[in-house]
């Protein structure tokens, strides 16, 4: 059977006292010391990742502001090549209508320039016709060059009253 025996119990506390002392000397401040540098670097390392991810969120930020700059940018500059492109198309339908009336004019000038050619040159024979033909009537011969400008002058009379 079991035996109570008050040394015996009384040594047990007085050695698992001086065990507790002994421990709390020499082991437990150096647990505790370890722990508490373990537990300052968890606080630094979240510390430190809190910081890396307030920069990385700015950093974001910053990259979507120059994203959205750039973006505005291009936009600017397809609108500034739109712009161009239609004020040259505007400067060659210009260009073009200018072309095409200084065409338009040049060849009403030749056309004017022709008719009046031709209504000489039927002036002309319209001339020789009738001197020919008052030489027929009066029966003599009319071939002076005075007689061929009068008929000129009376057919160019004519036909300004036409």
């Amino acid at each position: 059977m079991l035996e109570f025996q008050p040394w015996t119990i009384f040594f047990t506390i007085v050695n698992l006292l001086i065990l507790y002392f002994f421990f709390r000397k020499f082991l437990f401040g150096r647990v505790n010391a370890v722990l508490e540098q373990r537990e300052a670097l968890i606080r630094s390392q979240i510390q430190e990742a809190e910081a890396a991810n307030a920069q990385a969120h700015s950093l974001q930020q910053e990259y979507q502001a120059k994203l959205d700059g750039a973006r505005q940018e291009a936009d600017d500059l397809l609108e500034e090549a739109r712009q161009r492109a239609e004020a040259a198309a505007r400067d060659r339908m210009a260009q073009a209508e200018a072309a095409a009336r200084r065409t338009v004019a040049e060849t009403e000038a030749r056309l004017a320039a022709e008719r009046g050619e031709m209504m000489r040159q039927a002036r002309g024979e319209l001339a020789q016709l009738a001197v020919m033909a008052a030489s027929e009537v009066a029966g003599k011969r009319l071939d002076t060059d005075s007689d061929r400008a009068l008929a000129e002058e009376f057919l160019k009379k004519a036909g300004e009253q036409a």
